[in-house]
C-alpha cells in the first residue's frame, strides 16, 4: 500500500510565522532581533522547541547554528539539510530567513504527522548571525562551510562592541567557532526556500523562482584628485573641480551594467573638503557590480578601470566574491516539486547573498524564491502573502521528496 503523501498544514505555518514574529517585535510593525540580542536568543529557543515538538533531535554546534536532525531509514546516508536564519537587521522585516527555517520546520513537521521517514536523514538549520550585524554576514553558514575566518571575531559589531564580547555573551566560545566546520560530503544538499527581495516575481505574477544561482559581487574605489579653492573666487574656466571630474563616471558605472546586463551601484561618496563654500579638492567613491558569470563580470570590470583611468582617477578592486552556480540536481528537484503541484515558475539569478552561498563549498545546495510585493525587503514594509509563503514551502518538501528519490548512496544523482 503507498504510503500517503505528507501535506504542508498551511494554517500552522501561517502560526508559526505570526508568532515569530512577536518576538522581536517593533512599533512599526518590523522585527528586530538583531544577531545575539536578547530577542534573537528568545527566537532560536522558539525554534529549538518547535523542532523538538516535531520529532527531531537538537544541537547547537561550536558557532551556535542550531541543528534539528529528523533520521532517516537508510543508515549510513547523509542528511539532506533545509534552513535559514531568524535573525533580522535592525528594524527589519519578518519573512525575510524566517520563512525559510518556519518552512523547513514545517516540512519535517509534515513528515512527522504523517508518520513517515525518508531515506536519508533531514536536517532543518537555523543558521546564526546571516544579517551583517556581526562585521559581516553570513556567520554561521561561514563556521559550517569552514570559511570561517578567525580574525573577524575581532571586528565590530553594529554597536561597535567586538563580535567576540557578543559570542561569549550568547555562551559561545570565540576561539571555538571555527571547530563548527563540516567536511565536504557530510550532506547530501541543502536547500533555502527565501523571500526575493525583488521585484521580478512580483512584477511577472509568477509564485515561484527557481534559484539558479548567487551572483558575484565587486566592490571598487575611485579617488579623483582635483584642488580645492575658494568657491566665490574661482572662475569656473580656472577650476579643478574633483566632484565634477567624478560625475561622468557615476553615470558610467550604471552605463556599463546595462550594457554587460548586470547590475552596478555607486553607494559612497567622500567629498573633501566637504564645505559649501569650497570647490571639492578630492572625491572617493566606491562601486560594485554583480553578476553571476565571471567572465561578464571581468569584462565590466576591465570598462570600469578603463573609463575611470580616462577621467583621471586612481581605481582599485577592493573586495570580490565569486558566483555561486546552484547544483543541477537540486535546480531539477525544485523544477519537478514545481511541475508536480502545477505551479509556474521562473529561473531567475540571486541578487543578495544567502547562507545558500556558503553551503556550496561543502554540498550541492539550491534556493527557491516567492514574491516579495514591491520588492521591499529589510523593512517594516517586507511582505509576501500568506499564499505565497504557503506555497514556497509546499514546494521546498516536494524538493526534498524528490532529493531524496533522485539521490544514491554516494549522494549522487
Amino acid at each position: 500500500m503507498a504510503e500517503t503523501r505528507p501535506e504542508i498544514d498551511g494554517e500552522r505555518l501561517l502560526g508559526d510565522l505570526e508568532a515569530l514574529a512577536r518576538i522581536g517585535a517593533t512599533p512599526q510593525g518590523g522585527v528586530n532581533r538583531i544577531a545575539f540580542s536578547p530577542a534573537d536568543l528568545e527566537a532560536r529557543q522558539w525554534v529549538e522547541e518547535a523542532m523538538r515538538a516535531a520529532g527531531m533531535e537538537v544541537r547547537r554546534d561550536p558557532a551556535g547554528n542550531t541543528i534539528g536532525t529528523y533520521p532517516g531509514r537508510e543508515p549510513g546516508l547523509a542528511p539532506i539539510a533545509l534552513g535559514s536564519h531568524t535573525d533580522t537587521v535592525p528594524n527589519g522585516g519578518r519573512y525575510d530567513g524566517a520563512l525559510g527555517v518556519i518552512a523547513a520546520l514545517a516540512s519535517v513537521r509534515a513528515l512527522h504527522a504523517a508518520g513517515q521517514r525518508l531515506r536519508h536523514p533531514v536536517e532543518v538549520i537555523n543558521f546564526v548571525a546571516e544579517e551583517a550585524t556581526m562585521g559581516g554576514g553570513t556567520f554561521g553558514s561561514r563556521a559550517m562551510a569552514g570559511l570561517f575566518d578567525p580574525a573577524s571575531i575581532h571586528h565590530e559589531a553594529v554597536d561597535g562592541r567586538p563580535v567576540a564580547e557578543h559570542l561569549r555573551s550568547a555562551g559561545i566560545d570565540p576561539e571555538a567557532v571555527a571547530t563548527a566546520a563540516r567536511p565536504a560530503g557530510s550532506l547530501a544538499a541543502y536547500v533555502e526556500l527565501h523571500i526575493e527581495q525583488g521585484g521580478v516575481l512580483d512584477k511577472a505574477g509568477v509564485p515561484v523562482g527557481v534559484v539558479e544561482g548567487i551572483v558575484g559581487i565587486r566592490r571598487y574605489t575611485a579617488v579623483f584628485e582635483g584642488e580645492a579653492n575658494h568657491a566665490g573666487t574661482t572662475p569656473m574656466d580656472g577650476r579643478r573641480d574633483a566632484l565634477v571630474m567624478a560625475a561622468p563616471f557615476v553615470l558610467a558605472v550604471r552605463e556599463i551594467a546595462v550594457a554587460h546586463g548586470i547590475v552596478g551601484t555607486v553607494g559612497t561618496l567622500r567629498v573633501s573638503p566637504g564645505a559649501s563654500n569650497v570647490i571639492p579638492g578630492r572625491v572617493e567613491l566606491t562601486a560594485e557590480i554583480r553578476g553571476l558569470d565571471e567572465a561578464t563580470l571581468d569584462a565590466a570590470e576591465a570598462a570600469l578601470q578603463a573609463r575611470a583611468e580616462a577621467d583621471g582617477a586612481a581605481f582599485a578592486r577592493i573586495s570580490a566574491k565569486e558566483p555561486v552556480v546552484s547544483d543541477p540536481a537540486v535546480v531539477a528537484a525544485v523544477e519537478t516539486a514545481c511541475r508536480d503541484l502545477g505551479l509556474a515558475y521562473r529561473l531567475m539569478p540571486s541578487g543578495a547573498g544567502h547562507d545558500a552561498m556558503c553551503m556550496a563549498a561543502i554540498t550541492r545546495q539550491g534556493m527557491i524564491f516567492v514574491p516579495s510585493r514591491r520588492g521591499i525587503s529589510h523593512s517594516p514594509e517586507e511582505y509576501t502573502a500568506p499564499e505565497d509563503c504557503v506555497t514556497g514551502a509546499r514546494v521546498l518538501l516536494g524538493t526534498l521528496l524528490a532529493l531524496d528519490a533522485a539521490l544514491d548512496s554516494t549522494g549522487e544523482g
